[in-house]
């Protein structure tokens, strides 16, 4: 029985071991990003959107303490914009919502990852 046991949780290891190796990435056709408030502190944000099989674009922006959510997603989107066309491009709706979409069908699915070091925010990734 011992012998059992010593199996079971050295395979029980093993799986956490293979399910760290291998990161989780999901990839949109559409994304949202929701700013919720703005930041206690100076600092910035870095935006990476990802084609799937494709190169990355990244842009970096400062977010000083003074800067408001709207005022933020206002930041993004024109950050974004920069380095996105012309397969994706960034929309900004009335408010706090960034949305990034593909400009044709033939474009590659992406993924999006986001830093930021400001505290006083959190920041929302959904499918669109």
């Amino acid at each position: 029985m011992k012998t059992l046991t010593v199996t079971l949780v050295a395979v029980a290891f093993a799986s956490v071991g293979v399910a760290q190796q291998a990161p989780l990435t999901t990839y949109f056709g559409e994304a949202k990003i929701t700013v919720n408030s703005g930041p206690n502190a100076d600092g910035f944000m870095r935006v990476r959107v990802v084609p799937q099989n494709g190169t990355p674009r990244e842009t970096t922006l400062a977010v000083p303490k003074s800067m408001g959510e709207n005022e933020l997603a206002s930041g993004i989107t024109e950050a974004l914009n920069k380095v996105l066309g012309p397969e994706y491009s960034a929309d900004k709706d009335g408010g706090e919502h960034v949305k990034i979409r593909k400009e044709s069908r033939e474009a590659a699915d992406f993924s999006v990852e986001i830093t930021f070091n400001s505290p006083g925010f959190s920041i929302i990734l959904e499918e669109d």
